[in-house]
C-alpha cells in the first residue's frame, strides 16, 4: 500500500513542476520523501545548472490520517496537499546561485497532520 500511495503522491504533484523535473520518491523511517529538481536553462554559460532541490516530506502522521479516511475525505486530502505544494512552488525561487560542480541547496517542505488540518475543513480530516 505504501508504494501505491507514494506513486499517488508523485502523480498528484507532478503537473505542478516543470516538465523536465526529476522527481525521486523514497522512504525514510515511516515518512514519504519526494525530491525534485530540474535544469535551469537561463544561463548559457552553465547549461547544466540545476535548480535548488525541493524535498517534500510527508510525515507518518499525515500518511496515517490519509489511510484512516474514506474515499471522499482522501480526495479532500489530495486536493489540500496539491494546493499547499502549488502555493509553495509559486513562491519558490529555483535559482541556487551555485556552479554546476557544487552541491545544491535543498529546500524542505514538511507535510504533517497539523499542516493538513489547517488546509482542509476540520470536520473532514480531524
Amino acid at each position: 500500500m505504501t508504494e501505491d500511495l507514494m506513486d499517488y503522491w508523485v502523480r498528484l504533484i507532478k503537473p505542478i513542476f516543470p516538465t523536465n523535473a526529476w522527481i525521486v520518491p523514497h522512504f525514510a523511517d515511516n515518512d514519504h520523501i519526494i525530491q525534485i529538481d530540474w535544469n535551469i536553462d537561463k544561463n548559457t554559460k552553465q547549461s547544466n545548472k540545476r535548480s535548488k532541490k525541493i524535498e517534500i516530506i510527508i510525515k507518518e502522521d499525515a500518511i496515517d490520517l490519509y489511510l484512516d479516511k474514506n474515499k471522499q475525505d482522501r480526495e479532500l486530502y489530495g486536493d489540500a496537499l496539491k494546493l499547499f505544494i502549488s502555493e509553495r512552488y509559486n513562491h519558490f525561487n529555483p535559482d541556487n546561485d551555485a556552479l554546476t560542480n557544487r552541491s545544491v541547496r535543498t529546500e524542505k517542505w514538511l507535510i504533517s497532520k497539523a499542516i493538513l488540518s489547517t488546509l482542509t475543513p476540520s470536520h473532514s480530516l480531524m
